[in-house]
């Protein structure tokens, strides 16, 4: 059994060549999550209006190369509930490690809401074990648009900005279920990489460095099985 919040990253930790967790026409489940300053909250309090989940994390270069994006997204659709969902560390190092608690987790939640100037979005926090964030994948950086139903609209791995203006333009017009698609996952932002990795320790840097060729390789032979709906 694969250890949650893992202690350095590495390929085994994702399955990126299967897309997992829940899938779009399906409902969420009303779990309950933390807040930053409103203690235990339920998924259904925020149902009032349609809503933009994305999970992410304080070591996550993807999360953090989009969130100037994503800020500018949430100012741009105030008809939405934007919820940030955190998750485990995605490339934890010395100076980062993986969570051992929950205090743990919700201290670096209010440090990522600071240091990365989270603006009109709602960070929620998942718990210790990452029950959430399995039900929804356990992809490090994915985007989800849920109606006020609690129905899943739209599903990306692997979260863009641009794409996910596109999918909310869609909803919008129709607010019917979108066909998943497969999402390239980004090239690494080098400035923003060397920031993640000096914050999360140099270490994390290495670890990433170590996997990255199977990292691709993998991707690409994920992106062709979905292409051709073949058994991998």
């Amino acid at each position: 059994m694969k250890t949650y919040n893992y202690s350095k990253f590495a390929n085994k930790e994702y399955d990126l060549i299967h897309s997992s967790g829940i899938k779009v026409g399906e409902t969420i489940p009303d779990f309950s999550f933390l807040t930053l300053n409103d203690g235990n909250k339920n998924f259904s309090e925020y149902l009032d209006k349609p809503i933009i989940l994305e999970t992410g994390s304080i070591t996550c270069g993807m999360f953090a190369g989009q969130g100037k994006a994503m800020n500018n997204l949430a100012n741009q659709n105030p008809d939405f509930n934007f919820l940030l969902l955190y998750v485990r560390e995605a490339h934890p190092g010395k100076i980062i490690p993986a969570h051992n608690s929950i205090e743990e987790k919700c201290y670096l939640a209010n440090r990522l809401k600071t240091e990365d100037k989270i603006e009109n979005r709602t960070i929620i926090i998942d718990d210790i074990n990452g029950n959430i964030h399995t039900i929804l994948g356990a992809l490090p950086n994915m985007i989800l648009i849920i109606d006020t139903n609690g129905k899943v609209i739209y599903k990306e791995d692997w979260n863009n900005a641009k794409s996910l203006q596109k999918a909310i333009q869609e909803f919008k017009r129709t607010q019917k279920p979108q066909q998943q698609k497969w999402a390239m996952l980004p090239l690494p932002n080098i400035p923003v990489e060397y920031r993640i990795f000096k914050r999360a320790g140099w270490d994390a840097a290495t670890d990433f460095i170590i996997a990255l060729p199977k990292l691709i390789y993998l991707h690409i032979l994920g992106g062709l099985c979905f292409k051709f709906s073949k058994k991998c």
